[in-house]
């Protein structure tokens, strides 16, 4: 575990840097100097980009992470194993073009009646679909080769600096709106670059044909499994994403745009579990393969018990603050609208990383095909789901829609990976644990206010998330509750 929280934690670095880049866009830029038509139009082409992009690449970077210790030689260029990758976005590219001009009418029917101002740039998600797959492919092949971190940084933090840097360029009047859609998109493929220039320093750039001489055996059952878990990507793309399309299919942007700041509140709390899964699926993957069921296990429970600690404190300090996060936005009478969607997706997503590595188990597994075949459904549900809770409940019909397929779907696995590893992640641990975070939320909750305005709200957000903090990892480092946590914070102090 110890390689998987150095590579986490210096991952965590991009993606936080990404989350407080994305936070101050999200909630101050984006919404000062854009219309919630235009925030709802220039996120859900983002959005249906990646939604796109997860079939664009056929399952590529899975099979990076499931095959890449068979085709691993460095004085081969690991077999030709990026070249072999790459073909996967070519392919997939040219399949979603047609796709997209055959059912082109049909497509923007959907948009036409409550969101017409989304439909004269529907195409432009077909590049952006096309950068995506190859980022996706090259941070896997990066991920293989034990280096994450800068992938992240430009994924994370370059792409959200250059996307600032457009919103203020459009409100300031430099650029117009549909420019700086178009120059977003540009921004994509310069992290491309940026992507194969950082592999070529490193001297891991092999653009070879080596995978020519691969055996059949390997190149149709890689070929399989990426077919299988393409399936499941696009399943978990529209499991993410497709609520905000049925939103303005049913309701308007301005509805998306303020379900749009909601839920990337409450996507923050995962965080952790993204950077700790990016480097614990090779490292898991390997495991499986050579049935090390013993390392399998550790790993199992440690990242379940960590990942339940930093998701935990997190929602406790979405959950007691948000209220006064909300009021400081700009246009906070409108995004305000967004509490109890912030919380229902919130703890869905803590409960989900809560309960460990089930989906990387069965992933990596001779299982995989469960995995296809739960999302497909999981997906078909978050569908079925929104149409019938949107008109009982607006918004926040949509989110517990989101809230309730990811419960279902994480406790699915979860029992799953009982029946099939009989193992589980849990102990007396994380009941504790639970027990003192809703000790912790009480207490936050109680801490009074000290006024209203936006410099009083902020003060409030600081107050509250000190103390909490300061108690939670007191007892965190008193009682030693993860050992992974304690030995980080022994190594730190011994270094100060």
């Amino acid at each position: 575990m110890g390689i998987i929280i150095r590579q986490s934690i210096k991952s965590s670095v991009g993606y936080y840097l990404g989350v407080i880049l994305g936070a101050v866009n999200t909630l101050f830029i984006a919404t000062h100097f854009l219309s919630t038509d235009q925030l709802a139009v220039s996120r859900i082409l983002l959005e249906n980009s990646l939604i796109f992009a997860a079939f664009i690449h056929l399952g590529a970077p899975h099979i990076s992470d499931k095959f890449f210790a068979r085709f691993k030689d460095e004085a081969k260029g690991h077999n030709g194993i990026l070249g072999y990758l790459m073909l996967f976005p070519l392919i997939g590219s040219l399949l979603l073009c047609l796709i997209f001009f055959l059912f082109r009418q049909n497509i923007q029917e959907i948009y036409v009646a409550k969101s017409p101002s989304i439909v004269p740039f529907l195409w432009l998600s077909l590049p952006m679909s096309f950068f995506w797959a190859f980022i996706m492919i090259l941070e896997a092949y990066s991920r293989a080769n034990n280096r994450i971190a800068f992938p992240t940084f430009f994924r994370e933090a370059v792409f959200r600096i250059l996307n600032i840097s457009l919103i203020i360029a459009f409100g300031l009047g430099w650029i117009s709106f549909e420019a700086f859609l178009y120059l977003n998109a540009g921004a994509i493929f310069l992290i491309i670059i940026a992507l194969m220039i950082y592999l070529k320093v490193l001297d891991k750039l092999y653009l070879n044909f080596g995978f020519l001489k691969i055996k059949k055996e390997l190149f149709w059952e890689s070929v399989k499994f990426g077919g299988l878990v393409i399936i499941g990507g696009l399943g978990v793309n529209l499991i993410l994403f497709l609520d905000r399309n049925i939103i303005a299919q049913k309701i308007g942007t301005e509805a998306v745009a303020i379900f749009l700041v909601a839920s990337y509140i409450a996507s923050t709390i995962e965080i952790p579990a993204k950077a700790v899964k990016q480097i614990s699926g090779p490292i898991l993957s390997e495991y499986i393969f050579n049935s090390n069921l013993k390392k399998i296990d550790e790993l199992y429970k440690k990242s379940a018990l960590n990942l339940m600690i930093i998701g935990g404190i997190m929602f406790v300090l979405v959950s007691i603050n948000i209220e006064a996060l909300l009021g400081v936005l700009p246009k906070s009478s409108v995004y305000t609208q967004g509490k109890w969607i912030v919380i229902v997706i919130a703890f869905a997503k803590w409960i989900d990383m809560s309960l460990g590595l089930n989906n990387e188990m069965i992933s990596y597994s001779k299982h995989y095909k469960v995995n296809t075949l739960l999302i497909i459904l999981m997906a078909g549900l978050v569908v079925l789901l929104n149409y019938l809770l949107i008109p009982m409940y607006g918004l926040l019909g949509s989110a517990i829609a989101t809230g309730l397929v990811t419960l279902v779907s994480s406790f699915v696995r979860l029992f799953y990976v009982k029946y099939r590893f009989n193992l589980n992640p849990f102990s007396l641990k994380e009941l504790l644990l639970v027990l003192f975070l809703i000790l912790l939320m009480v207490l936050g909750s109680i801490i009074p206010s000290f006024g209203n305005s936006k410099i009083q709200l902020l003060f409030n957000i600081g107050i509250k998330s000190l103390l909490v903090l300061s108690i939670y990892f007191y007892v965190l480092i008193r009682y030693r509750i993860s050992e992974d946590i304690s030995s980080l914070y022994n190594k730190l102090k011994s270094i100060i």
